[in-house]
């Protein structure tokens, strides 16, 4: 057995990886930026959205942190209505940075939610800003959280409403109980 080989064996990858989880770290408490933008496009377009997003289906397969039916990553690519969610999203991050500087989208996916469906807690780390934009919902559908070290939020979906947040904090959607879809669509936005 060659030494590269044995010594490739004995690493053993660890759980928590993030910096967050980093021996040294220090915990903080802080103000985070979570914005709500109301009514972004029309009606008509959320009918749109949520045609294209069932016509594209299930393209992850339960892959991701998002245990739902979910497209591919590039949807502003192809549709460009999602294009104009991010155009959008990039447009309230500029305005509510704390400095400007040249930004655009990283990826942007549309999600269905059915009865039991969830998100596992993640973030979108080394992405600044990500966004979710409600398609479809009601007031009892499971709302976007957000985790902090002392603190939790939720913010219940409002059709045509985005939230724009800073991307390395810790979310999750909590199991859908809803028997109606909770229909997003989702980005994440990088510097130039």
């Amino acid at each position: 057995m060659s030494a590269l080989k044995n010594l490739a064996e004995k690493i053993v990858p660890s759980k928590n990886t993030a910096l967050r989880n980093h021996p040294d770290a220090i915990a903080f408490t802080s103000i985070v930026p979570v914005v709500t933008k109301e009514d972004c496009l029309a009606h008509m377009s959320n009918q749109h959205i949520k045609s294209i997003i069932l016509k594209n289906g299930d393209i992850q397969n339960r892959r991701t942190n998002v245990k739902a039916i979910m497209t591919s990553w590039w949807m502003h690519k192809n549709e460009t209505i999602f294009a104009e969610l991010c155009t959008q999203a990039i447009e309230l991050a500029e305005k509510n940075g704390p400095h400007k500087i040249g930004m655009e989208t990283s990826e942007c996916w549309g999600a269905v939610y059915k009865e039991g469906d969830f998100t596992q807690t993640h973030d979108h780390w080394p992405n600044i800003w990500s966004w979710v934009y409600n398609v479809e919902s009601c007031s009892e559908c499971s709302p976007l959280k957000f985790q902090t070290q002392y603190h939790t939020h939720e913010i219940p979906p409002k059709e045509g409403n985005m939230i724009l947040f800073p991307a390395w904090i810790l979310h999750s959607v909590p199991t859908h109980t809803c028997k109606h879809d909770r229909i997003v669509v989702a980005g994440n936005i990088k510097t130039k």
